[in-house]
């Protein structure tokens, strides 16, 4: 298993996403996504992943997979990976929750991260823009129990106004035990990407149901070995009733034509979306 060195945290932090979460937007264009092909580490990279990624789903449950997988993580990885991670997955319209407060999910949050980042973000938002009266309370809700159980262990607090819970919960079979609309709004990071047709709209009408104001979704972009990327989202979430406010198509990673920029080499460079979508 990688471990990360002070190297490799100093190198995800010189992409300037403290200073600008947006950086990625910036990064991108339409022509930067052909010429990382002329990068030879993204080519072998993504040779490697394809080949190992194709010989996986030959024989694999994925259902049972997420469900029932261990998977313990350190903090000093999780670590990583939430900084990692913040070049694709950008605060797009966590304004307007840092504005208003109130109950928002975290639907498939895996270890956390993700609602690590949000408090982080609300607690520097209300402390630059001076408020005090707004309270936040985020529920995450994954598939499976040990991703449920590191989140539990790894995510903190440090604004008593900023409240947080995580429970095992599934979207498609069961769904969740809340009333319509009960949540403000919602997230939902990394998921749509590995469902089916079928399961994509059982688990965003599911989504929809619960939210009652905005969603911030990212997803892949491209087609992938084992992967569902769907460049019509905005169309499956008008027919639920959201509008689409904002949309980056970006890189996973700041471009280079000489090497990946990711000093653990965790996935190659690929087309991810980013989009915040109102309720009509």
């Amino acid at each position: 298993m990688w471990e990360a060195t002070d190297q490799d945290f100093e190198a995800i932090r010189s992409w300037g996403l403290k200073e600008n979460p947006f950086a990625a937007v910036e990064d991108f264009s339409h022509l930067k996504t052909e010429l990382r092909w002329e990068n030879k580490e993204q080519m072998d990279i993504y040779n490697d992943y394809v080949k190992r990624r194709n010989e996986y789903i030959q024989n694999a449950d994925f259902d049972e997979y997420y469900r029932r997988a261990e998977k313990p993580i350190d903090k000093r990885r999780w670590q990583y990976l939430m900084e990692r991670k913040a070049w694709y997955i950008m605060p797009l319209g966590w304004d307007n929750i840092a504005k208003t407060g109130g109950i928002v999910a975290d639907f498939g949050g895996g270890d956390g991260d993700t609602v690590q980042r949000l408090i982080d973000y609300t607690i520097s938002y209300w402390k630059n823009n001076n408020i005090k009266d707004k309270t936040l309370h985020i529920i995450g809700v994954d598939l499976n129990q040990s991703r449920i159980d590191n989140a539990k262990t790894l995510v903190e607090s440090t604004n008593e106004n900023i409240t947080f819970e995580f429970h095992q919960g599934d979207m498609i079979g069961s769904g969740l035990n809340y009333k319509d609309l009960y949540f403000d709004y919602s997230l939902c990071c990394g998921v749509f990407e590995i469902l089916n047709d079928e399961q994509f709209e059982k688990f965003l009408l599911e989504m929809c149901r619960l939210t009652k104001k905005g969603l911030f979704i990212e997803d892949l972009y491209e087609k992938f070995p084992g992967g569902f990327p769907r460049n019509t989202l905005g169309k499956s979430l008008f027919e639920n009733s959201f509008s689409t406010k904002k949309r980056h198509v970006i890189l996973s990673e700041p471009f280079s034509t000489v090497k990946l920029q990711d000093p653990k080499k965790l996935w190659p460079s690929l087309l991810v979306q980013n989009i915040w979508a109102e309720r009509i």
